[in-house]
């Protein structure tokens, strides 16, 4: 293969999994912080305004065009209500790990909604923004599929 250098092996999932073990000691209530903050954030941002994130909103960062209608703006409260629904869990479970199995799921079942508004073309998701999105996504979605559902430390 031309990407390895002469003499290299391949990386094998087994030297993924010692990595993660021995250098990634993430915490159930660390992660569940980091959750609930990020769930959070944005909660409470279309709790409060259900354009708070798009073109006419107050946060700089643009993921779609206006919601449109009294439809749209139900939609955008009843998103950011379960949003913020699901946060609180940071404080009322902290360390627990049905609450990282919830944030898990979560994120595995929007994960592929962000790439498909990454391919939009409508103009209507903004993708350079749900690119950037994707960077803490997807990490944070990976890390809470591990420690919820991966191997259990001994």
């Amino acid at each position: 293969m031309p990407w390895r250098a002469r003499g290299q092996r391949a990386l094998r999932l087994s030297d993924v999994t010692r990595v993660v073990r021995a250098g990634l000691a993430i915490d159930t209530k660390t992660l569940n912080t980091i959750s609930s903050l990020y769930l959070g954030g944005f909660g409470l941002g279309l709790y409060l305004d259900p354009n708070a994130f798009a073109d006419s909103g107050m946060s700089p960062l643009k993921y779609t065009v206006d919601a449109e209608g009294p439809v749209g703006e139900f939609f955008g409260r009843a998103f950011g209500s379960m949003l913020l629904g699901m946060s609180a869990i940071g404080y009322f479970g902290p360390e627990s790990e049905g609450a990282l199995k919830m944030f898990a799921a979560a994120f595995s079942l929007f994960t592929p909604i962000i790439f498909k508004n990454i391919g939009d073309e409508s103009g209507a998701m903004k993708t350079s923004a749900w690119k950037l999105q994707a960077l803490m996504h997807i990490p944070l979605a990976a890390l809470s599929l591990y420690k919820a559902f991966g191997p259990k430390d001994e």
